[in-house]
């Protein structure tokens, strides 16, 4: 058997750990990481590995040569591009011609590889996949066996809505060599995306065997800090570079046959020190690993950390919890115990402090004396990554100073063309116009022009970026949950939030500080777009029947929640004919400061008005004008789910030739089957390019995101609260006449506390429990029993878990809800 090794990672999360090496090559306990893998593989009773490059190759290759002192024949691939891994796999196929281990250079794990091995060949499977259970799936392929191990259900790198089950793919594959057959030459190809699910379509039984032992994708500086302290605490089998000796607090291993410890040496857990290490006296050192030539100053304090080459600590600096990275200069009575990341090359002068765990990027230079927090180096939410579903949040002037959006501008500008242009809009708020402006200097350093609408309602940039003229788009608002934060969202050229792909060209750039700077010449301009008021209003009235509303006269209540759209409603509802009565219309940055805690008392305000004015209709728009929210004819606000069935019913009666709608998992199925014009489909609208949502007539992103892509293919509350008085006044009938003819039914809604860490265990035993009943998977964990159904769907975001029980009779309903209110609690105590 031979093994396939891959190392051609960029290791973007993990940065700056990865500034100047590749990730399989960090070090853990004075080795590359990547050797602890060779020396298991070569255990297993492997000789030959074929090794995978693509990243900094020649440090790989620089340290392993031929892998003769390692007791390996290695062979070194590297790929032309980026061929995802089952592509650069394929890359190596002249070498592959008996059964092959598959294996990530860039894990810390002990599992018995001779044991997976046996267990593929005794299953006589082409594929064998290795699994393991994790608190926190969302970055790994989650997958479902049967009691025999066949895989049932696969799917790479879910949302928390897919998310059905803690048990996870390792990375760690056996294969035969005709399944490289299967995969494409010269062309992206993923084992878990393209591979895999190809064997499951075709019924081709593959296997997956649930590894004992430790396994931890190291893939960002607090995961590096936790696999290194396991390691020295016992919890993963690694073996250790040189002898053991004993202490009276603990056991000390040098690499140095010579070393004797110095006077007053305390030695406290497990403590690794390499080759040509000078230690001070009366030094503590705690459960930590000292590199190869470093030097540790009298009465030093070292405690849970790492410390690569040719580091000077200085005399009496206390660390905890660090991370140093090659040649950093630590100075004296230097504090940093609360923890740090310091990239290479950095000098921390005498006495200077951290204030809390920090990270400080590649040859920086720390003032004698001067104090570290967090308005100096990047904050802890950029340890991981730097977005999240297309956006980049956190707190303002802290996590995003103006500083992180000038380099964030920088790194996207980077990735597109010079000369092209990108669309950028805000909210009302000085902290975004703020960062915005910081935002465009980084921009305009790359050569990429700016077409600035200044403030403006979500909707209208993403229906100007759906249009023509821009390449991408950039929007600054308030969080929708903290009002301390900015989230900055970013979109692609038809107005959807970027992809994952293009998240990770920007991060790899932002964390290498690898920017495109133009000559003076050539710097990007801004230019002021006037006229999208009107080049929106135009479409948006070619849209709507505006002969139709007109000729019922609406009587309507707006409430704008000092948003952006006050400029923008008003005005098209007049046009159409309404008697509008508008309140909360100008932008108010406090009350908008205030919202997010008050839309009960805001909903409530709209139903006592519209019942006193007897209105036709009220509504809710959100100050950013996506979600909406529905008083109807009788002064009663109506659920989400109410509003969405609404719409559904409408569209089935007004619409000569039939309406398609896409909808989320957690819409109302009560309807389904009952409009023979309404066809109905299931799923997340992120599955879908905007070429297939516009086939629709009709799609509800999420409650109270409703879009009518002929017109726009992404969530106007605007746009749906005019669509809403067309449909009424085509049908001739008022909004509580339709409501109250749906049929029968009970909807309800619960939210179960959950850490995240928890969830995949969860979602595994509602899966586990689900599996002699009808099933689906969409999205969450969904159960049909009889006329009922149970969905229960992890929150992306937040701590909980979302239960959703529907059906005809109340009782069924209330019965089933609380038996899975039941069963989510009991899964969580175990």
């Amino acid at each position: 058997m031979k093994a396939v090794l891959m190392a051609g990672g960029f290791g973007t999360r993990i940065q700056p750990l990865t500034h100047s090496l590749p990730k399989p090559m960090v070090p853990v306990v004075n080795r590359p990481m990547m050797e602890h893998i060779l020396e298991r593989v070569r255990g297993a009773g492997i000789e030959e590995v074929v090794i995978l490059l693509y990243y900094m190759p020649d440090a790989i290759r620089d340290h392993f040569g031929d892998g003769s002192r390692f007791g390996l024949r290695l062979r070194y691939v590297l790929p032309d591009e980026d061929f995802g891994t089952a592509g650069a796999v394929k890359c190596a196929e002249t070498f592959l011609d008996e059964t092959f281990l598959v294996l990530s250079g860039d894990v810390i794990t002990d599992f018995d590889l001779g044991a997976i091995t046996s267990f593929h060949k005794e299953k006589r499977t082409p594929v064998t996949i290795t699994l393991t259970r994790v608190p926190n799936p969302l970055q790994f392929g989650v997958v479902i066996t049967d009691a025999d191990g066949r895989i049932l259900r696969f799917l790479e790198k879910p949302g928390w809505g897919e998310v059905f089950s803690d048990t996870v793919n390792t990375g760690i594959y056996v294969l035969e060599p005709e399944v490289l057959a299967r995969i494409p030459r010269g062309r992206p190809f993923d084992f878990s995306k393209d591979l895999f699910p190809s064997f499951l379509r075709e019924e081709v039984p593959i296997y997956g065997m649930c590894a004992e032992g430790y396994w931890r994708d190291v893939g960002d500086p607090d995961a590096y800090r936790d696999a290194v302290a396991d390691v020295l605490s016992g919890k993963v089998r690694l073996s250790f570079p040189g002898r053991r000796i004993e202490t009276d607090g603990g056991e000390l291993w040098v690499e140095d046959e010579g070393f004797v410890p110095p006077e007053g040496l305390r030695v406290r857990g497990r403590v690794v020190l390499g080759a040509g290490v000078e230690v001070g006296g009366a030094v503590e050192l705690e459960d930590s690993v000292v590199g190869r030539g470093c030097r540790i100053g009298d009465g030093a304090v070292l405690a849970s950390s790492v410390l690569w080459n040719e580091v000077r600590v200085g005399p009496g600096a206390r660390l905890r919890r660090v991370v140093l990275c090659d040649r950093v200069w630590v100075g004296e009575a230097v504090r940093m115990e609360k923890g740090a990341v310091v990239a290479e090359g950095t000098e921390v002068g005498d006495r200077a402090s951290f204030e809390r765990d920090l990270m400080v990027w590649p040859d920086k230079k720390v003032e004698p004396g001067a104090v570290l927090s967090a308005n100096l180096v990047w904050g802890d939410k950029w340890k991981k990554s730097v977005f999240e579903a297309g956006a980049v949040e956190g707190r303002t002037n802290i996590e995003l100073s103006p500083e992180f959006a000038a380099k964030l501008g920088a790194a996207m500008g980077s990735i597109l063309r010079p000369n092209t242009a990108i669309l950028v809009g805000r909210d009302y708020l000085k902290a975004s116009r703020m960062l915005k402006r910081a935002f465009l200097g980084g921009i305009l350093s790359t050569g990429v022009d700016v077409h600035d609408v200044k403030m403006v309602p979500v909707p209208v940039t993403r229906y100007k970026l759906a249009s023509f003229g821009e390449v991408a788009g950039v929007y600054f608002q308030q969080s929708p949950s903290d009002s301390r934060s900015t989230q900055i969202v970013f979109y692609d050229e038809a107005g959807n939030r970027i992809d994952t792909g293009v998240e990770k060209s920007i991060e790899r750039i932002f964390f290498k500080e690898n920017f495109r700077r133009v000559d003076h010449s050539e710097v990007g301009a801004i230019l002021e777009l006037s006229g999208i008021d009107a080049f929106y209003r135009e479409g948006f009235l070619r849209e709507i029947d505006a002969d139709a509303v007109r000729a019922r006269r609406f009587r309507v209540v707006v409430d704008l929640d000092n948003g952006t759209t006050g400029e923008y409603l008003p005005p098209l509802l007049n046009a159409l004919g309404c008697r509008t009565v508008v309140l909360n219309a100008y932008p108010d940055e406090r009350r908008l400061t205030r919202r997010m805690y008050d839309l009960d008392r805001i909903l409530k305000q709209a139903e006592d008005i519209v019942g006193a004015l007897h209105a036709d209709l009220g509504f809710y728009i959100s100050p950013g004008g996506q979600n909406l929210r529905l008083v109807d004819d009788r002064g009663r606000v109506r659920a989400e789910h109410e509003v969405l069935l609404l719409i559904l019913r409408l569209l089935a009666m007004v619409e000569p030739e039939g309406a398609r709608a896409f909808l989320p998992v957690t819409a109302p199925r009560v309807l389904d089957g009952l409009e023979p014009r309404l066809r109905i489909t299931r799923g997340k609208t992120t599955s879908l390019r905007t070429s297939e949502l516009h086939e629709y007539t009709f799609v509800s992103e999420a409650p109270g995101k409703y879009a009518f892509p002929r017109f726009l293919h992404a969530p106007d509350a605007m746009f749906a609260a005019a669509k809403i008085l067309e449909l009424l006044a085509r049908a001739g009938v008022d909004a509580s006449e339709v409501l109250d003819s749906l049929p029968p039914f009970t909807y309800e809604r619960r939210q179960i506390p959950c850490p995240h860490e928890l969830k995949g265990r969860v979602m595994r035993r509602m899966s586990e429990d689900s599996v002699d009943k009808e099933a689906s998977f969409v999205d969450g964990v969904q159960v049909l029993l009889g006329d009922t159904s149970v969905l229960l769907l992890p929150d992306p975001y937040r701590p909980v878990l979302h239960l959703v029980v529907e059906g005809p009779d109340p009782a069924a309903v209330s019965r089933e809800l609380a038996a899975y209110e039941n069963k989510v609690r009991t899964w969580l105590a175990g």
